[in-house]
Order: structure tokens, then sequence, then C-alpha cells
């Protein structure tokens, strides 16, 4: 059976997973803007898909939602460790690097500076499953609550306790998750009118203004819990999220995005391997290189693995987080 799918959500998932490279090339300036909103625009992302489950089913969704993101999370990062224990035959920096991937959290640097996302998803998931079982205005405390307590982390010396897998990070993330889930019909209707975009490029060119005169000064590092603006951790994000989707959505309906939907529905692979790839080729010719040659090599290469790992339905299991052969997938027209 054809799975249907909204071509602009896959599109702006593929979009981010390229924000994510490019901010990882060493450009200080497209890190610096880029951190504004990657990290959010892909929980908010993920909650606009997210389908609740009756709390007496919690348990058996919850087993099933950690395996799905745990499995490729230790088949990459045991490939990674094994490529690094061929190359240095360190078997005391393998053990370490096993040791880093159960402890996960700030352990996770050089190739592993990624999987922290993943087990921040997982529990971010998982904490607004449960969430979701109360009414509409306990969910809202809670979420707000949640929002409040990230912030109280980030500003007292508790931002320096390093928790396993970053599970204090997902108190920020669910609120851009929640967006996404209660935004589930709003959202697609506010930037389906072309009007919504243009009055929210120039919104997004004022606050790039205020920044660049110092009028704001504003940073965003999730992994680091460096959130300390308790207003602008919440509209600057939304708002270019939401100009993102805006802008992708009417591309859709313009432009053969074909290519950028096969990146959204391919994210897992890139997310893990870009890092990986180009450390490698570095070391390999000896030389750093720029933005671009770093963002190609981070999104094409892991792209090519993950069609050739999406023949067999062990290794789809293992590295794309599914089994067996995937079905096609057909994308409905975008709504006016």
């Amino acid at each position: 059976m054809d799975k249907r799918r909204e071509l602009w959500i896959d599109a702006a998932k593929g979009f981010s997973i390229i924000f994510v490279v490019m901010g990882h090339s060493g450009d200080a300036a497209a890190n610096h803007y880029l951190s504004w909103f990657r990290m959010p625009l892909f929980f908010l992302l993920s909650g606009l898909v997210f389908k609740p489950t009756p709390p007496q089913q919690y348990a058996g969704w919850a087993v099933k939602r950690a395996k799905g993101l745990l499995t490729p999370y230790f088949a990459y990062g045991l490939l990674i460790a094994a490529g690094m224990l061929l190359y240095s035959l360190n078997f005391t920096g393998f053990l370490g690097n096993i040791a880093r991937l159960l402890y996960g959290g700030l352990t996770l640097t050089g190739p592993y500076g990624v999987f922290w996302f993943i087990t921040c998803l997982l529990f971010t998931q998982l904490l607004f499953g449960y969430i979701v079982r109360y009414s509409r205005s306990t969910q809202f405390l809670l979420i707000a609550s949640a929002y409040l307590l990230s912030h109280i982390i980030a500003l007292t010396p508790l931002k320096n306790f390093n928790l396993p897998w970053n599970i204090d990070v997902a108190l920020l993330a669910v609120t851009y998750y929640a967006i996404g889930y209660y935004g589930k019909k709003a959202i697609p209707a506010l930037i389906s009118r072309l009007y919504v975009l243009l009055l929210l490029l120039p919104l997004c060119g004022f606050v790039l203004w205020l920044e660049r005169r110092g009028v704001i000064s504003y940073s965003l590092d999730m992994k680091y819990k460096v959130y300390d603006a308790l207003l602008l951790d919440l509209a600057l994000p939304l708002l270019i999220s939401l100009t993102i989707c805006a802008a992708v959505f009417q591309l859709s309906k313009r432009l053969p995005l074909g290519f950028m939907g096969r990146l959204g529905r391919n994210t897992i692979a890139i997310m893990y391997l870009h890092l990986p790839l180009n450390y490698s080729l570095k070391f390999l010719l000896g030389a750093d290189y720029g933005l671009i040659p770093f963002t190609l090599v981070g999104v094409v290469l892991p792209l090519l693995a993950a069609k050739w790992a999406g023949r067999s339905p062990q290794l789809s299991r293992l590295y794309l987080g599914r089994g067996g052969s995937r079905p096609a997938v057909q994308y409905g027209a975008a709504r006016r």
C-alpha cells in the first residue's frame, strides 16, 4: 500500500539536515546563525507528525520508540568505534568510545558530536507521549513548567551536570515538539497563505539586523544548554522555523522538491555519518576545506550509503531505523 505524506514536511526536514551539516563545517558565522533554529525546527517537525497513543498502550509504544531510535544509535556508534580501532589499534580507546556511547550527553564529541540529539529526541517523545494523557490545560501547565525548569537549569550551576543522554535538554525540546503537535492544523493553514511568508521574511531580516547592530545578542546551543533568554528562546526559533516551513510549503507548490523529500526521509544516515565521513576525508587529504565541500560530502555520501543499505532488510533495520522494504511514498497535494 502506498504511504501518503506531505512533501513540504519531508522537504523541510531535508533542508533542516542540510543546515545541521553546514553548522558543523567549522564556519563560525554559519554555526552561530543556524544554531538559532536548526534543532528547534527538527523538534517542531517531529511534533507535527506525532500521533498519541492510548495510556494503556504507552509502555509498549515506549519500548517500540526506544528500539527504533536506539538500534541505529548503537549500530552507527559501534561502526564508528570499530573504524577508529582499525586505524589506531587502541583497544582502550575503543572501550572508552563504547562507554561514551552508553553514557551519552556531553561526553559525545568528535565523530560522535551529534549523537546527543537522538537520545534527546527519544526522551522528548517519551515525555510528550506521557503528557498527552492529561487534559489540555494540564498538558500546557506541564509543558510550561518544563520550559521554565530548563531555563532554571541553564542559568544555574545545574547546567554543569552532565546527565546521561542529555535527558535534561528534553525539558526544553518538549516545548518545540509540543508547538508542532498542537499546530498540526494551524501551522499548515497559516503557511499555505503566501502573504504570511511575505510578512515573516522581513521580520526575520529585522531580527538579523538587530543582532548585527548589537541591539540584541542571542545564542542557542541545546546540547551544551546555552539557552538563557526565556522569551527569545521561544520567539526566535519559532519565527525562523515558521518562515522556513512557509518558504518550503510555497516552493513545494511551484518546484519539484522530490530530492529534498528524499533527504528528509533519510536524515538519520546524514545525521550520523556527516561528521565521521568529513573527519576521515580531512585526515586523508591532510587539509581542511570550506563550508560547501563539507556540506556536499556530509549530505551526498550518507545519502548514497542510505540508498545502498536500504536494499538489505538487515542493514535497513540497523542503520535506517526500519525493517524490510520501505513502502512506496506518494505525496498528497499541498493544501491551499
